[in-house]
């Protein structure tokens, strides 16, 4: 996990330091279509061998479905 967080500080700096944003453009893109589907492999694995109780953040199938996880409807909210 911490050479993935490596990863995207190194993938983040090189986006700001890109000369124009065309080539800014082109970095994130391979930061969020390669590196990230590629460090999600590792944060998968961590998540599946930590204990629930113990994984502070949000897994992926609670973001997924936050709508359906967090507080009234839309319906409760515009009655």
């Amino acid at each position: 996990l911490e050479a993935a967080v490596t990863t995207i500080n190194d993938a983040v700096a090189a986006i700001h330091a890109a000369e124009n944003s065309y080539e800014a453009a082109k970095l994130a893109r391979v930061l969020r279509l390669e590196t990230m589907i590629d460090i999600r492999e590792t944060c998968d694995a961590a998540e599946e061998v930590v204990p629930a109780n113990l994984w502070t953040l949000a897994t992926y199938k609670e973001l997924l479905f936050l709508d359906s996880h967090v507080g009234p409807g839309v319906e409760e909210i515009y009655d």
